[in-house]
């Protein structure tokens, strides 16, 4: 199979247009032309998970986050991004990423799913999500449900209610989507809070659960399955280990 027929199912799926404007999705390096029998998908794109799909033979990485998104001035092969671009190359890695694409389409959904819910909708940006629980939770149960949920090692929440109903969610970077669930949701979970944001979810009476960007690690499996109904090669899950160490 070419790469170029991945990446027509990639975008028929996740098409380039619902990208926000100052992201960088599609193709990041590589020959489309380029025959590809095995592929590698990760939520990152960074050296680490380019030398792991190279020892598994692989000849495509697809990721969700952009390895262009980060500007650079020239291709240095001593600076990471040279190095990532140099290593690709030389080892006839294609590499792809569909980061706001597929947030838009899949990665909310595929999150709040995860949860047990019915009923879900949209939020007003179009790329939340907001749903009932399939069992309402009193708060504390809740807080333990959602760290099972998505395996989280670390996490920390603000606000309180009594029970959960209804819980909204946006993946990676979403406290500023917060506001437009204000009376509507019990529980907001996204990445990325800061301090104000936690104020905000007491002032507003919604609990505020900081799942942490890397939950979004839950693409890796979900897009994996949904290739696998399409492609007739080997699709792999890439290890895309957490940047932080918790203790």
């Amino acid at each position: 199979m070419k790469a170029k027929d991945i990446i027509q199912i990639m975008e028929k799926h996740y098409p380039l247009s619902l990208q926000e404007e100052w992201d960088k999705c599609g193709l990041q390096i590589g020959d489309i032309h380029q025959d590809v029998s095995k592929v590698m998908i990760a939520l990152n794109a960074d050296i680490q998970t380019l030398d792991e799909a190279i020892d598994q033979g692989c000849q495509m990485l697809i990721t969700h986050h952009p390895f262009l998104l980060d500007p650079f001035n020239n291709i240095d092969k001593d600076d990471f991004m040279g190095a990532f671009i140099f290593k690709a190359i030389e080892n006839h890695i294609v590499v792809y990423s569909s980061h706001t694409a597929l947030d838009n389409v899949s990665m909310n959904q595929w999150l709040i799913e995860a949860l047990g819910v019915h009923n879900i909708e949209r939020g007003e940006d179009g790329i939340t999500r907001i749903a009932k629980l399939n069992t309402p939770m009193k708060m504390n149960d809740f807080i333990d449900y959602v760290q099972d949920v998505y395996q989280l090692q670390h996490f920390q929440y603000a606000g309180h209610v009594d029970e959960i109903r209804t819980v909204a969610i946006c993946g990676g970077s979403g406290a500023d989507f917060m506001p437009q669930f204000y009376g509507k949701a019990d529980a907001y979970l996204t990445g990325d809070t800061k301090y104000r944001h936690a104020k905000n979810a007491v002032d507003h009476h919604i609990l505020l659960i900081d799942i942490h960007h890397h939950a979004e690690k839950i693409m890796v499996k979900k897009l994996k399955e949904l290739l696998e109904k399409e492609v007739n090669i080997e699709i792999i899950e890439g290890s895309s280990p957490d940047y932080y160490h918790y203790r």
